[in-house]
C-alpha cells in the first residue's frame, strides 16, 4: 500500500510531465503555423490608387520672436512661518 505522501508526489510529477508535452505540443503547432507555405505576402495587391494631398503651407514665421516680457506669480506666505 503507499503512502499519502508518495501519492501526492505522484500527482505532481504526473502533472509535470502533463504540461511539458502540453508546452511542446503548442510550441510544435505554433512553430508549424508560423513557417506554413501559405504565407499571403507579396501576393497582396492595392484596390485603391495612391492619393495625392495638397501642398502644406506654413502659418508660423521661420523665426518666432523671443517673448518680450516674463510673467510673475506673487508666493502665497499666509500662514506659514507664522506663530499663533
Amino acid at each position: 500500500m503507499m503512502r499519502r505522501g508518495a501519492m501526492n508526489s505522484l500527482r505532481i510529477a504526473f502533472v509535470l510531465v502533463f504540461a511539458v508535452a502540453v508546452a511542446v505540443v503548442a510550441n510544435v503547432v505554433l512553430l508549424g503555423v508560423a513557417t506554413g507555405s501559405n504565407d499571403p505576402v507579396g501576393k497582396l495587391s492595392p484596390r485603391a490608387g495612391l492619393v495625392r494631398l495638397p501642398a502644406t503651407t506654413s502659418t508660423t514665421p521661420s523665426n518666432p520672436k523671443p517673448p518680450t516680457g516674463t510673467t510673475t506669480t506673487p508666493s502665497d506666505d499666509r500662514g506659514h512661518g507664522q506663530d499663533d
